[in-house]
């Protein structure tokens, strides 16, 4: 059988079928459910309010013409009063010939969303009435409880009264006419009509109930057959495509050639098709880049041991000469001072491994307190003058002395994120080189909150452009053959601290006022 729905849409497949489907159950339902009412109301023949008050002959006053059983019952009755309770019609003798205000009152409303519920508690000291309304529709009730002479001890209903009348209560009781129960409901012209019908016990209706309800196990078998057709045709339009994409899962999952192609089947299917491809070029490029990944690692194990092994080859065949008596007395002090170079070395990079370490660790923390960006900053620039005089350098300090700018900062862990800039700007440009530090306050910096700016600038050599994008990555060198000095591990270290800060800091593009490298840090200003 042809696909008729592989140019159409999945939705429209669905919602067809849905629709087709859920008609069926409603006219199922729908057929079994008036079966049931039919058989229903003809055993128990419900008492009619609405469609009484609704009868024309009654709406024009020909009282005699309304039949009371057609909408009571058989022993149901009904009467027509004035607003003031005055008879104008009673269909039966047993129906009172006049209510007062107070009875009428104390009848059900049809429309009103309440019903009374009564207990009568009769000891020594004589008889209390207790009445309860519910309100069903806003959840609440009241409670009101009489004494032998019927009046109001506790509680009440909205109406105020504080005392009742023997007939007043038992209209409120129900056993006006023992076996039946009346309601009171308004006519468009004021008219009040009161309806009397015979109230039947409960086994009386759970046996009408039982039967009727006999009619819906016909919607069982129905509701399979309905099932099963629906599920048929949903199979006949969908399973084909859908098989060929649990197949290519299956591949990929075994890691063989995933793509579809085209699917056929509804459109929403055929764009699955799509994705899926999409996503198994994407994994193909994923597993590539994965592979890369591993070389690039292995290249940096390899690394690491290069930076390794060059200071403790040298201090190994120094130390071997020196032992084998192969160095002259007059180079042993220089010896000595080679392999204590190399030595420091070898410590300046473990110590930078270590502080990597330590930086990346998912428990690094900062020990911060509120200090002054700007005093800080003259304090470290103090602290480096001298250092950054006998390089050759010129330090220029651009930093406010009529503000402060406070910051949550970690006295150490900052110097150490400044020194890696610092000391990288030192080791890789030429004697004479001009170093500007300057400290600004921006108003909408970090999360479009103030914060500080600070930035380290130079006009030196700068930074190639194959580097600016990583620099920032571990064990990336400003010149990148292995023998260079460092461990490429500074700026990666400054950028865990100073995110650990709540900052960032970027490498900006080269501007136009004679700067050659530029590093920015932004901190949240408290």
């Amino acid at each position: 059988m042809r696909n008729k729905g592989k140019k159409g849409s999945l939705f429209i497949l669905l919602a067809r079928g849905f629709l087709l489907f859920t008609l069926t159950l409603v006219l199922l339902t729908f057929g079994v459910l008036t079966l049931s009412n039919f058989y229903y109301n003809h055993l128990s023949r419900i008492p009619d309010y609405d469609s009484l008050r609704e009868d024309r002959e009654l709406q024009a006053g020909n009282y005699p013409e309304v039949s009371a059983e057609k909408y009571l019952g058989r022993e149901g009755a009904f009467a027509v009063l004035k607003k003031d309770g005055t008879l104008l019609y009673r269909s039966s003798g047993t129906m009172p010939d006049r209510l007062t205000a107070g009875e009428l009152q104390c009848i059900q409303d049809y429309d009103a969303p309440t019903y009374v519920e009564s207990t009568m508690l009769d000891d020594k000291d004589g008889k209390e009435y207790i009445f309860t309304k519910y309100y069903y529709e806003e959840d609440r009730e009241e409670v009101m409880i009489l004494n032998d002479a019927l009046e109001v001890t506790d509680g009440g209903f909205d109406d105020g009264r504080k005392t009742y009348t023997q007939d007043e209560i038992s209209f409120l009781r129900g056993d006006r006419v023992p076996g039946f129960e009346f309601y009171r409901c308004s006519l468009e012209d004021g008219r009040i009509l009161v309806g009397m019908s015979a109230v039947k016990d409960f086994r009386a209706y759970n046996e009408m109930n039982l039967k009727a309800n006999r009619f819906f196990f016909l919607l069982l078998p129905l509701y399979a057959l309905a099932l099963g057709f629906f599920l048929l045709w949903i199979s006949r339009q969908i399973k084909t495509p859908l098989v060929r994409l649990n197949e290519a899962i299956e591949s990929l999952a075994e890691g063989g050639d995933a793509r579809i192609g085209d699917m056929k089947g509804p459109w929403e299917i055929r764009q699955i098709g799509k994705t899926f491809d999409l996503m198994a070029d994407r994994l193909a490029e994923s597993e590539k880049q994965r592979r890369q990944m591993d070389e690039e690692r292995q290249k940096l194990l390899a690394d690491i041991s290069h930076d390794l092994k060059t200071p403790v080859t040298v201090i190994s065949g120094y130390t071997r000469a020196i032992r084998d008596g192969k160095v002259p007395p007059e180079k042993l002090d220089t010896y000595l001072k080679l392999i204590d170079a190399r030595a420091e070395d070898l410590t300046g990079l473990v110590n930078s491994f270590h502080e990597f370490s330590k930086v990346e660790h998912p428990a690094f923390s900062l020990q911060t307190e509120k200090k002054d960006v700007c005093e800080f900053l003259r304090g470290y620039l103090a602290d480096r003058y001298d250092e950054i005089d006998l390089s050759g350098f010129t330090l220029q300090a651009r930093i406010p002395e009529d503000r402060t700018i406070p910051c949550m900062i970690d006295s150490g862990q900052m110097r150490r994120a400044l020194d890696n800039i610092l000391y990288n700007t030192l080791r890789h440009n030429r004697l004479g080189t001009v170093l500007t530090v300057s400290v600004t306050e921006v108003e909408r910096g970090l999360g479009d909150l103030p914060c500080a700016r600070i930035v380290l600038a130079d006009n030196g050599m700068g930074i190639p452009p194959s580097m600016r994008e990583k620099l920032f990555e571990p064990f990336v060198k400003g010149d990148e053959s292995r023998g260079s000095a460092g461990s490429g591990l500074g700026l990666a270290i400054t950028r865990r601290i100073i995110q650990a800060h709540g900052g960032t800091v970027r490498l900006l593009e080269p501007s136009v006022g004679g700067y050659s490298t530029e590093f920015e840090i932004l901190l949240r200003k408290v």
